[in-house]
């Protein structure tokens, strides 16, 4: 079994990475995450942050995020909020032999300047299931003008699902190892559990549901 899980970024995906999964079409859901500064580049790791996301499975093989980042206990000027879309694409399905593939676009619509752009990222990902085990493998290249690539170069990762309800993951995100874990909720919760280069904190919470 596979669980489809949403990634701490709010896309489907592992700790940090996406994965070529797809939710069920129509599935909505939103959540929050919490990422302490270290090993962050964003506000050049200086605070700790939290997100908040609204991801849409439009069709099977389309999946719309919008996502929201504000730094903890900054108040200067009239900075609010880091907003910005992100979009996957499914190009084709699992097969028997064959893997899962998606292509995927993060952080590309800033409306000042690539100084704005802290999480971009542009990648193909393949994913194949093994047995209770999900295996990912992926490539970003920078395509975009960036302040950050959150992605770049190689990434991948393993899933292991000891229990229908239960996630464990281990992954290369092109720049850290990570490793975290997943517990689904009453089917529609999900806490996500997470440490970064195995030695910083994170951890999110979601609400899934099919409309």
């Amino acid at each position: 079994m596979v669980i489809k899980a949403q990634s701490l970024n709010g896309t489907t995906g592992l700790v940090i990475i996406p994965t070529a999964r797809m939710q069920q079409d129509g599935t909505l859901s939103f959540g929050t995450s919490y990422f302490n500064k270290k090993y962050q580049e964003y506000f050049e790791g200086t605070k700790d942050f939290c997100t908040a996301y609204i991801n849409f499975t439009f069709l099977p093989f389309l999946e719309l995020v919008m996502r929201v980042n504000k730094p903890l206990y900054y108040h200067v000027g009239n900075y609010t909020v880091d907003r910005f879309p992100m979009v996957r694409l499914r190009l084709f399905k699992e097969k028997k032999y064959l893997p899962a593939i998606a292509v995927g676009i993060h952080d590309f619509a800033s409306t000042e300047s690539s100084n704005t752009v802290h999480f971009n990222a542009t990648y193909i990902v393949l994913s194949k299931k093994m047995d209770d085990f999900d295996l990912h493998l992926g490539y970003a290249p920078k395509i975009m003008k960036a302040l950050y690539h959150q992605l770049d170069g190689p990434f991948g990762g393993l899933a292991y699902t000891p229990h229908k309800s239960v996630n464990l993951y281990a992954e290369y995100d092109s720049k850290h190892v990570n490793a975290g874990l997943q517990c689904l909720l009453l089917k529609h919760f999900a806490i996500n559990l997470a440490a970064l280069n195995l030695g910083s904190l994170a951890a999110g919470i979601n609400y899934k549901v099919n409309l």
